[in-house]
């Protein structure tokens, strides 16, 4: 039962591709499907048979004639490239489980295109180009389906996390949402362990299994855990650095909780932060020393004096 089910999945994405591309190799496909070129040959004499016009053969490729398409939504081209460029970022900066989906989806979306506007999406398919910033960090495979399933059915997680000191725990979390933040995916979940609200980096979760327990409790919307609601989790701070350091620090600027920047008088840049943290930002002044200036609050400073002590030169 199982293998008729696998051949009837596989067979529906053969004709979702041939709607989809201009010409289908059946080496591409035997590839992507992990099946035998014959068995690909079968499959596309069984889409014959069912009254699907294809044209083509094994050594050229597969078309279908033009003209033919089964009914499906129609997207436009401009649609239709600004699902092209989600694509590209989904693909580098998710986990490969939830690109494969989307690519699927794409798949589904170009198979609804007029063959002009097909041709043009082939066309501009390299003219756009999403790279992973080097800090990106690779996270366990398959992380974000697995977590919003928990999310939807109210199922508790168990996972093994690493800190930022190395330190390893199991924790079971009731998972409220996921948000990503240049460079890194993060989870917000009540923790058993620690009884309130946490956030997790998901490059650092090692494992994760979904229980059959249910969350214990209702909780806030994602957006309220991430201080969106609740200025009071945040702290104002405000620094004058270099216009040199601020575009050259632009990634790591915004990563801490930059919000505003105005041009000074002397030249400089006065950057207004709102941070969860304040030894973050301590030790990127601290870093930058020569060029920024803290203007408040004075526990930053105080926070840079117990690190540099804390260098015992």
């Amino acid at each position: 039962m199982n293998k008729d089910l696998n051949r009837l999945d596989r067979i529906s994405a053969l004709l979702v591709q041939l709607q989809s591309r201009p010409v289908v190799k059946a080496s591409e496909m035997a590839e992507r499907f992990g099946v035998s070129l014959r068995t690909i040959y079968r499959d596309m004499n069984t889409l014959s048979e069912g009254g699907i016009p294809i044209c083509g053969n094994s050594g050229v490729g597969y078309s279908l004639v033009e003209g033919y398409r089964l009914p499906s939504l129609m997207f436009t081209k401009e649609e239709a490239m600004a699902f092209l460029t989600a694509e590209k970022i989904i693909e580098k900066l998710t986990d490969s489980q939830n690109s494969n989906y989307f690519r699927q989806g794409m798949d589904k979306i170009r198979a609804a295109l007029r063959a002009v506007d097909k041709q043009y999406l082939h066309n501009m398919g390299d003219t756009i180009a999403v790279h992973k910033s080097r800090k990106t960090r690779e996270s366990l495979p398959n992380l974000l389906q697995t977590i919003l399933s928990s999310i939807n059915d109210k199922l508790i997680i168990e996972i093994n996390y690493t800190n930022a000191d190395e330190n390893k725990s199991r924790r079971a979390l009731e998972a409220i949402g996921i948000t990503y933040t240049h460079p890194s995916w993060y989870l917000s979940a009540w923790c058993h362990l620690r009884e309130e609200y946490r956030i997790f980096r998901l490059d650092r979760i090692n494992d994760i299994e979904i229980t059959v327990n249910k969350h214990t409790k209702t909780h806030p919307p994602l957006e309220s855990l991430l201080g969106c609601d609740d200025p009071e989790c945040l702290i104002e701070v405000v620094l004058h650095t270099s216009k040199e350091v601020a575009k050259h620090c632009a990634d790591n600027c915004y990563y801490m909780g930059l919000t505003e920047e105005k041009d000074l008088e002397n030249g400089q840049i006065e950057q207004i932060y709102m941070a969860y943290s304040l030894e973050p930002l301590a030790r990127w002044v601290l870093a930058n020393a020569d060029t920024t200036t803290v203007i408040r609050p004075v526990e930053i400073k105080d926070i840079i004096k117990q690190i540099i002590k804390n260098l015992d030169l």
